[in-house]
C-alpha cells in the first residue's frame, strides 16, 4: 500500500493542476452574475482578481511550482488544456462585443465597472493570445490572428517571436524595461517602438524575398494588419454605434496598460552581459518570475517567464526556475506597484542590489544586475 502513495500524490497534484488551469474561465461566470445582479455586483470579477486572488496567495502561501511533462497527461486532457486558451479568447471577444452593443443600458457606475473588468479580461486575453501564437495547430494560428487584431495588437507575433525572443534583455529589445525607467516612459517608448520594429522586420523579409501568402504591398504583413484594424473599427462602429465604439477603444487602452505593465516587470533591470560585441545566452537570471499560486493560474501561468524563454512550452508544462529572481507578489499587486514608480523602485531595487554581481550601489548606466561595464544608450538613462 505504501508504494502506491507517491503515485497517488502525483496524480492528485496533476488533477489539481488541471482544475486550476481553468481558473481564468471563472471570471466569465462572475461577470455573468454581475450582469444579472446589476449595480455593484458588476465588481465581482474586479474584487476577485485584485483582492481575493492576492489575499489567497498571501494567506495560503501556496506556490505554483509543479513540473509536469506532456506524457503526464492523456490526449483528452491535453485537448482540454488547449481549448482552455481558445475558449478564453472567444469568451473575451464575445463579452466585449456584447457590452459594446448594450453599453447604453448601464448607468455611469456600471459602465466604469464594466470598463475596468473588460480591461483586465483583455490583459489576460493577451496571455491567452500569447499561448495561441506559440502553438502549431492551424486553428490556434487563425484564432491568434483574430484575437490579436481584436486586441489592437495584430503584430504581437511578429514583435514577440522575431524580436523579443531574440533580443530579450538587450538594448535591441523594445520590450525590455531599463533600470529607473518608469512604466509611463516605458509605455511611451515600447508601443510605438514595437510597431516601428515590426514594420522594419517585415520590410526586411519583403526585401529578402521570403515567401508570403499575400500579393503586392500585402506581402508585408503590417499592411494587412493595418487594413484589418480599420475594418474592425468600422465594423464595431456600425454594430455598436459611437458609444459602444468608444467603450471598445477605452477598454483596449486599459488592456494595453495591463499588458505593458507585465512586459515592463518581466525583464526590468535585467540585461544580458556583452562580451566582444556578443551577448551572453538568455538565462533564468534575466527574467523576473512569480509563482504565487492563484495569481499564476488566473493568468495562464505567465509568471513562469524565465522557463518560457529557456524552453518554449505550453503554459501547462512550464516549470519553476530556481535561479530566476522572484517578485514579492503576484502580477495583480505587482502591477499596482509599477503604476506608482517610487513604490516599485523602493520594493524592487533592493532585490536587484541583492542579486548584483558587483557590490555597492546600483548605477544608472548599468543593468539591474549591477554590471556597470554594460552601459545603456543615454536616451534610456533616467536620473
Amino acid at each position: 500500500m505504501q508504494s502506491d502513495a507517491p503515485q497517488s500524490a502525483m496524480a492528485s497534484g496533476k488533477y489539481r493542476h488541471l482544475v486550476f488551469c481553468f481558473l481564468p474561465q471563472l471570471l466569465f461566470g462572475l461577470l455573468a452574475l454581475g450582469v444579472y445582479g446589476g449595480g455593484y455586483w458588476l465588481s465581482l470579477p474586479l474584487v476577485f482578481l485584485l483582492v481575493v486572488v492576492p489575499l489567497l496567495d498571501l494567506l495560503t502561501g501556496w506556490q505554483d511550482n509543479g513540473h509536469f511533462d506532456k506524457n503526464d497527461f492523456s490526449p483528452f486532457e491535453i485537448s482540454l488544456l488547449h481549448w482552455n486558451t481558445r475558449l478564453y479568447a472567444l469568451f473575451y471577444m464575445g463579452t466585449v462585443v456584447y457590452f459594446a452593443m448594450s453599453i447604453h443600458r448601464f448607468n455611469a457606475i456600471e459602465v466604469g465597472l464594466i470598463l475596468a473588468t473588460s480591461s483586465l479580461l483583455g490583459g489576460i486575453g493577451f496571455a491567452a493570445a500569447h499561448e495561441l501564437l506559440h502553438a502549431k495547430e492551424k486553428l490556434d494560428q487563425i484564432l491568434q490572428r483574430i484575437t490579436t487584431t481584436f486586441l489592437f495588437y495584430p503584430h504581437y507575433k511578429v514583435i514577440h517571436i522575431r524580436s523579443h525572443h531574440v533580443h530579450a534583455g538587450t538594448a535591441e529589445d523594445e520590450n525590455t524595461a531599463w533600470l529607473n525607467e518608469s512604466i509611463y516612459a516605458y509605455i511611451y517608448r515600447t508601443i510605438p517602438g514595437s510597431m516601428i520594429r515590426s514594420w522594419h522586420l517585415e520590410a526586411k523579409r519583403f526585401v529578402a524575398g521570403e515567401p508570403s501568402a499575400g500579393a503586392g504591398i500585402f506581402r508585408n504583413k503590417m499592411t494587412t494588419y493595418a487594413v484589418g484594424q480599420l475594418v474592425l473599427l468600422l465594423a464595431l462602429y456600425l454594430l455598436a454605434g459611437p458609444w459602444g465604439w468608444l467603450f471598445y477603444l477605452a477598454h483596449i487602452a486599459g488592456a494595453h496598460v495591463v499588458l505593458e505593465s507585465v512586459n515592463y516587470i518581466q525583464h526590468y533591470g535585467l540585461l544580458r552581459q556583452q562580451n566582444e560585441g556578443e551577448y551572453e545566452k538568455t538565462g533564468a537570471e534575466h527574467s523576473w518570475d512569480t509563482y504565487h499560486f492563484f495569481s499564476s493560474y488566473a493568468t495562464f501561468r505567465v509568471g513562469h517567464h524565465s522557463y518560457h524563454h529557456l524552453a518554449v512550452k505550453p503554459y501547462y508544462l512550464l516549470a519553476p526556475e530556481p535561479q530566476a529572481p522572484k517578485l514579492p507578489a503576484g502580477y495583480f499587486w505587482s502591477i499596482a506597484m509599477v503604476l506608482l514608480p517610487p513604490w516599485w523602485r523602493r520594493v524592487i531595487h533592493p532585490k536587484l542590489k541583492a542579486i548584483s554581481e558587483v557590490p555597492g550601489e546600483l548605477t544608472l548606466s548599468g543593468p539591474g544586475s549591477g554590471r556597470p561595464e554594460f552601459g545603456l544608450p543615454a536616451r534610456f538613462i533616467r536620473e
